[in-house]
């Protein structure tokens, strides 16, 4: 009866951390692939307005809606001038209030430095120009936690 109780703990204890497990070992991103190395020009106000999938910043929203679980009708972005040429050095894409994703020019060049993908409010991507040379460097997925599950290197 012990044995019984005992066999029958340990297996409700693995059905309950098993997929916790599981689960933290994907990224709900882990499908998406940036469309080239090259990090893309940041965008001017003009290219924010109207429908996101058929304007510049298409190539690289493709599949981001699938990522963030929204629909990719409901892409709005807005941005944050202050680079060069006219260009944003900060994009947020949203679908209502949900964050989709985010574009960063950290060193003003009017390249995107850093692309976050998101689900929920939780960064599940990031596209990392580290050394500010306009070719990614990284990939970094993340679970639905935020936790790293793998680092790729471009």
């Amino acid at each position: 009866m012990v044995r019984s109780v005992l066999l029958a703990g340990i297996a409700l204890g693995a059905l309950l951390v098993l997929p916790r497990t599981a689960h933290a070992q994907s990224s709900p991103a882990q499908g998406w692939r940036p469309p080239s190395a090259e990090m893309p020009t940041m965008p001017t106000a003009a290219d924010l307005q109207g429908d996101l999938r058929s304007g510049p910043l298409a190539p690289w929203l493709r599949g981001v809606d699938q990522v963030a679980g929204v629909d990719a009708a409901s892409l709005k972005a807005s941005g944050e001038a202050g680079g060069r040429g006219g260009r944003a050095r900060f994009v947020r894409i949203t679908a209502g209030a949900r964050p989709v994703a985010t574009w960063s020019d950290r060193n003003g060049d009017g390249r995107a430095d850093m692309i976050e993908l998101f689900r929920g409010s939780v960064v599940v991507l990031q596209l990392v120009d580290a050394d500010f040379d306009g070719r990614a460097d990284a990939v970094r997925y993340l679970d639905d936690r935020g936790g790293l599950v793998r680092e790729e290197r471009m």
